[in-house]
């Protein structure tokens, strides 16, 4: 089945929330307008009717904190859509896709969850660069870009878990994870560097009350987003057969090495 168009799916979004809410406030006043009317007998006066709108402006306050957080979540969530709609590079949004099961979202318990802001992104990609270089990502985009076009033959939305399972993008991933761990050889100093790159270029929030505003990258953090974005490498240095493929593209590879650096990050 084919992911629904960014467009479509914020739709959808508005009309759960808004329907949310109202059901929420009319049941809010429907229940407290029954409990005034059996205490009357079951008859309301205006009297009445005017001492409860009193009660009600006083509780706009408890409304209004509702309906802000629900602007939050509307906000964050059309981030999260203006990165799916935006046409970015292939291998980007591969990349990404490896930890963002880590960003920060309101679960449907209304509680927030996940431990990576998206505010990290430009640093990140930032980070990403200078420890690739820029001739080895430009040839990891143009091949992700490649093997996007061969896989969905133009057909739009792009479906990226199909995207996923080919094994020329397998392959991709796997050098680029590969290229990443190496760098993570010093694991403290290049875990510091790396704090200090992402946080020093953090996107701005989206405002003053979303949930993520203060967020910075930590130390702890950063081990779960490398854990999650080294899975298939991870994987591979476990793996005999995953591991002669590696060794295909990276013949002075280091099996034991880089075992060792993946522990460290994990």
């Amino acid at each position: 089945m084919s992911p629904q168009p960014p467009e479509i799916l914020a739709h959808k979004l508005r009309r759960d929330r808004s329907r949310a809410i109202a059901e929420a406030v009319v049941a809010a006043f429907t229940e407290r307008l029954k409990e005034e009317a059996k205490k009357q007998g079951g008859f309301l006066s205006r009297r009445h009717i005017d001492e409860l709108n009193t009660e009600f402006q006083a509780k706009a306050g408890q409304l209004s904190g509702v309906f802000e957080q629900a602007f939050v979540d509307a906000a964050r969530e059309q981030e999260e859509l203006k990165w799916h709609a935006i046409k970015r590079p292939a291998f980007d949004r591969l990349i990404v896709k490896r930890f963002e099961n880590l960003f920060i979202h309101r679960g449907e318990d209304g509680i927030p969850h996940g431990s990576v802001s998206r505010r990290l992104l430009p640093g990140f990609f930032l980070a990403l660069n200078m420890m690739m270089g820029p001739e080895s990502l430009e040839r990891f985009h143009r091949l992700s870009d490649a093997a996007v076009e061969r896989i969905m033959k133009g057909r739009l939305p792009i479906d990226w878990d199909l995207v996923d399972l080919d094994e020329k993008i397998h392959d991709i991933l796997l050098d680029a994870q590969f290229t990443i761990a190496m760098n993570f050889e010093d694991t403290a100093r290049r875990g510091d560097w790396f704090i200090h790159i992402t946080n020093s270029n953090l996107a701005p929030p989206a405002g003053n009350h979303d949930g993520d505003a203060s967020w910075q990258l930590t130390p702890r953090v950063l081990h779960q987003l490398l854990s999650s974005l080294l899975t298939d490498i991870r994987e591979a240095v476990n793996d005999d057969e995953a591991w002669r493929h590696l060794t295909e593209h990276h013949p002075n590879a280091d099996r034991f090495k880089l075992r060792a650096i993946l522990k460290r990050l994990n």
